[in-house]
């Protein structure tokens, strides 16, 4: 590993380079390139060979930040990989400056010859009573509160995702006994009725086998041979998966370990050899605390829900744009935005009166929630108007989804539909990428409903996209 403090050389040129590599990427694409250079004299280029490491898990910390300029990196825990990082300006190791930890969490490893340059958090220290910061200080926070904003739009997307997922509460189960092991999973399924309960022999099997799970409750015993930092990092790693952990190992009986285990985050932590008494009492409690955060968050969601029929209000749909838009620069994933808008409404609610009209809107709403595909929304953007944003999703796929949603509407068995001027109760479609038809929200909108506009002009119950109108 070679290390070369960057404020030794003299070739402007070379900072030019350097800058405008770091200057194409998400994190510092704003930043005036007179300051990314002035960024770089305080950083250290650092070469690393393919399969080494840059930070080592469990080993003492050495805090600095790490930005990427060419090669892959890897970022693991207990040997399980995480992410990559393979795009100039990406960037690790802003954690190690935040927190107090001693020990690192992860490791991160070059998978193959990278550059980096890296950044002392020496750096980012304030000296008490200074008039001024740093430039280098000003720009990470900067950087950090825009990584901020791109993980609080992704967790939104993750968390519609999840809202499709099964009701069941997911528990989790880790312990290397056989028989302690199924003798907790009947305690388990006896006091906590309606769970999805999965069993592990040791952590390492339960991280390298949910990686895509997210746990309610994790039971475990990380195993007694283990060093409490050893301890320590394997529950750190697992409240990744799990929204609650309950310790239930022989090294709970000494305090300052419960202390610790208090310290790092564990909701519940019992010694061995267990009463069942014990044991259910703790599981009880956690069952409460469980369906009372649920209950919560029901509650929350209906901030965000329309009434009448269920789907997502224009507030969360609004949030939810927002968020694809500000992940965009970072994932270049386009998503599309289907309005549609029921022909001939208010015949129908003339003719047949306004609770009826309710029972087709609802209807409608079901056809739209049920037949778009599993982390899509669906919401009532005001009276018989609707729009479903498709992420990931091109003109092409989204003029497919949208004409399967209308013929769903078409042969939906509405009452006294007979009675409607086309035969039938239909729904008319506009459809609009980003950022192929437009790269803001409101032109979006504005497009999509000129395509809606378009259809009822040619005759109501039909599909019109942006990019057959502009071709």
């Amino acid at each position: 590993m070679e290390r070369v403090p960057l404020s030794i050389r003299k070739d402007h040129q070379d900072f030019e380079i350097l800058a405008g590599k770091i200057q194409e990427s998400r994190y510092f694409q704003n930043i005036d390139i007179s300051l990314l250079k002035e960024l770089l004299r305080h950083g250290e280029i650092v070469n690393f060979k393919s399969e080494e490491h840059l930070i080592r898990e469990s080993e003492d910390r050495k805090p600095e930040i790490y930005v990427l300029i060419e090669g892959s990196l890897a970022v693991l825990s207990r040997e399980t990989f995480l992410m990559r990082l393979e795009k100039a300006g990406d960037m690790v190791g802003e954690m190690s400056i935040l927190d107090d930890r001693e020990k690192n969490t992860t490791s991160v490893v070059a998978e193959t010859e990278s550059t980096v340059i890296a950044f002392s958090h020496n750096l980012f220290e304030v000296e008490p009573g200074a008039s001024r910061v740093s430039v280098v200080y000003l720009i990470f926070t900067h950087i950090l509160s825009e990584k901020l904003r791109i993980t609080s739009a992704r967790v939104m997307l993750e968390g519609n995702v999840r809202e499709e997922d099964n009701s069941q509460p997911q528990l989790a189960l880790v312990d290397g006994d056989n028989l302690l092991r199924e003798q907790f999973a009947s305690l388990i399924e006896k006091n906590w009725e309606n769970v999805q309960l999965e069993t592990y022999e040791s952590p390492k099997t339960f991280l390298s086998q949910s990686e895509n799970q997210l746990i309610d409750l994790l039971i475990m015993d990380p195993g007694s041979s283990q060093s409490m930092n050893e301890i320590r990092d394997c529950i750190l790693v697992s409240k990744q998966r799990a929204r609650a952990i309950m310790i239930v190992s022989d090294f709970a009986e000494d305090t300052e370990n419960r202390r610790l285990l208090s310290q790092w985050g564990v909701s519940e932590f019992l010694a061995k050899p267990c009463p069942e008494f014990d044991f259910e009492h703790a599981l009880n409690r956690q069952r409460v605390i469980h369906y009372r955060e649920r209950e919560l968050k029901r509650v929350e969601e209906a901030a965000d829900t329309d009434r009448l029929t269920g789907l997502a209000n224009r507030r969360r749909l609004d949030e939810f744009v927002e968020a694809l838009v500000t992940l965009y620069p970072e994932e270049r994933a386009p998503f599309s935005l289907v309005i549609s808008d029921v022909d001939n409404f208010k015949h129908y609610n003339d003719t047949h009166g306004h609770q009826m009209g309710d029972v087709v809107l609802a209807r409608i709403s079901g056809i739209l929630k049920n037949r778009v595909r599993r982390g899509d929304l669906a919401a009532r953007f005001g009276g018989e108007e609707f729009v479903v944003i498709l992420p990931k999703c091109g003109s092409e796929n989204a003029m497919r989804i949208a004409e399967q949603l209308r013929v769903a509407v078409e042969e939906e068995d509405i009452p006294y539909q007979d009675q409607q001027p086309l035969g039938n109760l239909t729904a008319t479609f506009g459809v609009a990428t980003f950022p192929e038809d437009a790269d803001d929200v409101e032109t979006l909108l504005k497009k999509a409903d000129d395509c809606l506009y378009k259809g009822k002009e040619s005759g109501r119950n039909v599909v019109i996209s942006a990019s057959n109108l502009s071709s």
